[in-house]
């Protein structure tokens, strides 16, 4: 929930944003020193506020009883405190029309929010072991049902019958299992005009039904948006040709299997269109364009394509135009056509060279060449072009740093017949490409690595740099002694707590497994270190004793994660005190 700054007596702004010391990051808002503070804060606008942010004012353990008395409020936010109830007073407040509440210490779905019949935006996280009730659909006027999942449970089928529901997001957060389905009752739904699915942390790629979804989503006539990312549709994507009514459709790495642009093509109401992450395997963007007539931005990166299909010189309402992180070596003087175009950027690619007259465009706003292999006097060209222009009137944002960055990256990636490419040449560009960027492990073949050393010795070099690699290398490949090796020199990384669950033990001895979880415990920085270990599969497997050695550790080296431990005892609680 997007909320503007404290600029008057309608809006009272104490949201804050943690700093991290370590990358240089200051904290951004009101850091409030106690609950009694922000009450006296409240008190000063009860009568007048419309709009309350507290979100992530670590000061809230609990809601104050002032805040019942602020009869004008419309929106609050107490998403990310520490709050273990939400009174009753909060949803008698007749003004209120939004409130975000993703709250990890909250023990159950707050039932009496289902009171708040005038409700039109919610935002809620729904904690490991909630289910939504069905009842959810007594809020008649509900238009934005935002959830964060932490439960696996399925929606209510019955919650397509919020008839006014315009935007429904499904943030998934869990690791297991499938992302539940979008339920039947959105047939012929009324309302409906965007859908966002979206899975932040797939180390177990989970499983969308979009084949069905898209079948339920054909028959919403109001249905404009389609947004979904990081997971795994297989051939379900073909049906996205049957929402012949979308104007903006955003796909950020999904798995699938055939050709995604073949769902595509005959969608020709779409405004925005953005395919975005290498999991595509897409080696050719096909020339379907001409029909997209009412494309305004399209935006492709992450696979190397080696040319822009002419069709898109052809889109005259075309104002945003993205071909970021591909084999294009040029880019055609076509793109003058485009005389609506205000944004372009071409980042990440192999050009040396622009069309000439590409600063005859009319409109142009924005030209973002970072990455690529400009010389240094052509990039001085261009600049002082700009600065003429300038001079004219004509203001254009220019961003041009870190040309011939990750150029071996970009190598491996453009590799078209690895067959007839020398062993030991290979395995000398992978690891300056992993050198350069540790993420290119995913893209490195490992068939032509197979019976060499050299995937170690690459994947070890990726977990030197960072931990979070873990997720991009294939312990089969490795075998069970170099995997043991890689996730060691991970597990020194400070940010191990926050990638740890990307370590298989299932692929690990018991006491090798062990050894990772003391070395991890001695490097980590993250308050959510031993959350790792609190699930029963670990508790059932190690132990307690295991358990409290491993706190024990962090707990030394880093107090504060005692907070995420399972009944510390009173020595780890002496440990945490004296630090």
């Amino acid at each position: 929930m997007n909320m503007p700054k404290e600029t008057n007596n309608d809006v009272l702004d104490l949201h804050y944003k943690d700093g991290d010391p370590d990358l240089g990051i200051a904290p951004e808002g009101i850091k409030c020193g106690d609950l009694d503070e922000i009450s006296k804060r409240i008190a000063k606008v009860k009568d007048t506020v419309k709009i309350i942010n507290l979100d992530n004012q670590h000061a809230l353990t609990e809601i104050p009883s002032i805040l019942g008395k602020c009869n004008a409020l419309e929106e609050l936010d107490v998403s990310h405190t520490d709050i273990k109830e939400i009174p009753d007073f909060v949803f008698n407040l007749l003004s209120l029309r939004s409130l975000s509440c993703r709250c990890s210490e909250l023990p159950a779905f707050p039932v009496s929010l289902l009171k708040a019949e005038k409700l039109e935006s919610l935002y809620i996280r729904m904690n490991k072991g909630w289910s939504l009730p069905a009842e959810i659909t007594s809020l008649k006027n509900l238009k934005v049902l935002s959830l964060d999942l932490y439960s696996d449970a399925a929606l209510p089928g019955n919650l397509g019958a919020l008839s006014g529901l315009q935007h429904l997001a499904i943030m998934v957060k869990y690791d297991e299992r499938t992302v539940p389905s979008l339920p039947d009752s959105f047939k012929n739904h009324s309302s409906l005009k965007k859908i966002h699915i979206n899975d932040l942390f797939y180390k177990n790629r989970k499983t969308f039904d979009l084949e069905n979804a898209a079948k339920i989503l054909s028959s919403c006539n109001a249905l404009e948006s389609l947004l979904m990312s990081g997971v795994d549709v297989g051939k379900g994507h073909q049906n996205i040709s049957l929402l012949a009514g979308l104007k903006e459709l955003e796909l950020r790495h999904l798995l699938t299997e055939g050709k995604i642009f073949d769902s595509i093509a005959g969608l020709n109401k779409l405004e925005r269109l953005c395919i975005l992450g290498s999991e595509f395997k897409i080696k050719e963007v096909p020339d379907i364009f001409a029909n997209m007539k009412a494309l305004q931005e399209f935006a492709f990166a992450g696979n190397m394509v080696p040319a822009v299909p002419p069709s898109i010189y052809t889109l005259k309402n075309l104002k945003t135009f993205e071909f970021g992180c591909t084999a294009i070596s040029q880019l055609d003087k076509g793109i003058t056509n485009l005389q609506n175009l205000e944004n372009i950027h071409i980042h990440d690619n192999l050009l040396e060279k622009l069309p000439d007259n590409i600063f005859s465009l009319p409109r142009l706003k924005l030209l973002n060449i970072e990455e690529n292999i400009f010389s240094a006097s052509y990039i001085s060209a261009i600049k002082a072009k700009i600065d003429s222009l300038a001079q004219k009137g004509r203001k254009i944002e220019f961003f041009f740093d870190r040309q011939g960055h990750r150029q071996a990256v970009k190598k491996l990636r453009a590799i078209r017949d690895i067959d007839k490419m020398d062993l030991a040449q290979y395995a000398k560009l992978c690891l300056s490409a992993v050198n350069e960027n540790p993420y290119a492990v995913k893209y490195i073949n490992i068939a032509k690595l197979k019976g060499s050393p050299h995937y170690a010795n690459i994947c070890m070099a990726a977990a030197e740099k960072t931990c979070s690699v873990l997720e991009n290398i294939v312990p089969e490949a490795l075998g069970k002694q170099n995997y043991f090796s890689v996730c060691m020199e991970a597990a020194k990384c400070p940010d191990i707590g926050n990638y740890f669950r990307l370590i298989r033990d299932d692929f690990l001895s018991f006491n090798k497994y062990i050894q990772i979880c003391m070395q991890a415990a001695l490097s980590n920085r993250s308050l959510d270190f031993i959350s790792n270990f609190n699930t029963d599969a670990f508790q059932k497997r190690y132990g307690r004793e295991i358990y409290e050695h491993i706190c024990w550790t962090a707990v030394l080296h880093n107090p504060r994660v005692i907070t995420k431990m399972i009944s510390p005892t009173k020595e780890i609680q002496n440990i945490a005190s004296k630090q």
